[in-house]
């Protein structure tokens, strides 16, 4: 991806709050509600993208804990709803975007 694509995080979050669908791929501690619902976490405070934002979200495969060695507290999260995806099925979605 360009670089000139790329959104800071606070411009990422403003689009998350309106969006149908969010794709996470290869993240984990950045997208952690833990940093801003859990004062215990070694990752509290810290800036995330919103992934809880959007109606849905679809993950590339992250239930290793990330940098910070913690659980992802987004995949136990009831909302939004989610499907975890493999690489080979992101692809073919990222497919189909650019047909349409």
């Amino acid at each position: 991806m360009p670089y000139e694509d790329l959104l800071e995080m606070d411009e990422a979050n403003s689009e998350l709050a309106t969006a149908d669908v969010a794709i996470v791929v290869g993240a984990n501690d950045t997208v952690n509600p833990a940093a801003t619902n859990d004062p215990s976490s070694p990752i509290y405070g810290m800036p995330i993208i919103h992934a809880t934002w959007p109606k849905m979200w679809c993950s590339e495969a992250f239930h290793a804990s990330g940098f910070a060695g913690i659980d992802n507290e987004l995949l136990y999260n009831p909302r939004p709803s989610w499907s975890l995806a493999t690489r080979k099925t992101l692809t073919k979605l990222v497919a189909v975007v650019k047909s349409s």
